[in-house]
């Protein structure tokens, strides 16, 4: 029995969405619930419309790809994406590539919408963290709660750089792999070079320059991602540093900046760009974890404002820093209607 017509009914009913393209990015297929979900139409499809356009973070896309070159398979890669009418969608993405009757790479995917999981996950950790709060409001002085309102502020940023992270360590494993397989075609390849006097009759030699590139490219993708691992880590360390409020030290302002910056990133990437206008400045004496709390909070009070005006395009956050009349004064503006 043909139960090709059931499984394409199932698969055209599903709240999951199911979709094909190219590796360029033209959308192939979007079953029905893809095509209500990203607010298009067949019309559009057929018009050749790029995957590209729905994903609010191009790096989500460019790691999809990465992977896919070196594995044929993803699963479970949480991405971001915009529909037509602007809503968010968070999404976990599985797919496998695959050659089609003329030899072209296809990409065939799944993504099921988690948006309101998650949704429903961040009013349940304001609630519990409005009771902690609350709680502690009762049981300690002042100097505590400040010190419980920062790491709640650092907690509720741990899932962004999670993301941050497991993006880059995605392609470093991946690469490693096909640096393994590698290894063992240049073994082989070698083992049948001392086997023969005459290189000609070799049939693998001329791969060896294809891997020796491609080793090289990967060894280049994998100490990027570490180097954004090392900056977000780094950052991160410096960021959540707890002391004394009393305690006053010598503080690097243009570089308490990028910390926070880097630790904020998940709140303002898919929000607005960032333009620094660092200047030259002394160090100034002041409680560092007052000022990245302070920086913190300007720059997600920043992308909130920026978010809350519902447009498709990024805004901006201008900061900048500078030195008047022996006073070191920094700023931060947002393209946002206020706060």
């Amino acid at each position: 029995m043909d139960h090709s017509l059931d499984f394409k009914s199932l698969i055209e009913n599903s709240s999951i969405l199911f979709y094909a393209t190219t590796f360029d990015g033209r959308v192939l297929y979007l079953n029905d619930f893809g095509k209500k979900l990203l607010g298009i139409n067949k019309e559009e499809i057929d018009s050749g419309i790029n995957a590209e356009s729905f994903y609010v973070d191009p790096e989500d896309r460019n790691d999809l790809i990465t992977i896919l070159k070196s594995e044929s398979t993803i699963s479970d890669n949480e991405i971001r994406m915009i529909s037509r009418n602007g809503k968010y969608i968070t999404g976990h993405e599985s797919a496998f590539s695959r050659q089609d009757d003329s030899g072209k790479e296809i990409i065939y995917g799944i993504i099921n919408d988690v948006s309101e999981f998650v949704h429903l996950n961040l009013n349940s950790a304001r609630l519990n963290l409005e009771l902690a709060d609350t709680n502690k409001k009762l049981q300690d002085a002042y100097n505590t709660m400040a010190q419980q309102e920062k790491m709640a502020a650092i907690g509720e940023l741990a899932a962004g750089v999670a993301h941050e992270i497991n993006n880059p360590l995605g392609f470093i494993k991946s690469n490693a792999r096909s640096m393994t397989k590698y290894l063992e075609m240049i073994a082989s390849v070698f083992k049948e070079i001392t086997g023969k006097c005459d290189h000609e009759e070799i049939e693998d030699i001329g791969k060896l320059d294809f891997i020796l590139t491609d080793v090289r490219d990967i060894l280049k993708e994998n100490e990027d991602g570490l180097n954004r691992i090392a900056t977000i880590t780094e950052s991160l360390k410096r960021f959540a540093r707890m002391g004394d409020k009393n305690i006053k030290n010598e503080c690097d302002l243009n570089q308490a900046i990028m910390d926070t910056l880097n630790i904020a990133k998940s709140q303002y990437k898919y929000i607005a760009e960032i333009k620094l206008n660092p200047g030259e400045i002394p160090l100034v004496i002041c409680n560092g974890d007052s000022i990245n709390q302070v920086l913190l909070n300007l720059i997600v009070n920043a992308a909130n404002a920026i978010e809350s005006m519902g447009s498709k395009e990024k805004g901006e956050i201008l900061i900048e820093t500078s030195l008047q009349d022996d006073c070191v004064k920094f700023s931060v503006t947002d393209s946002g209607p206020g706060v």
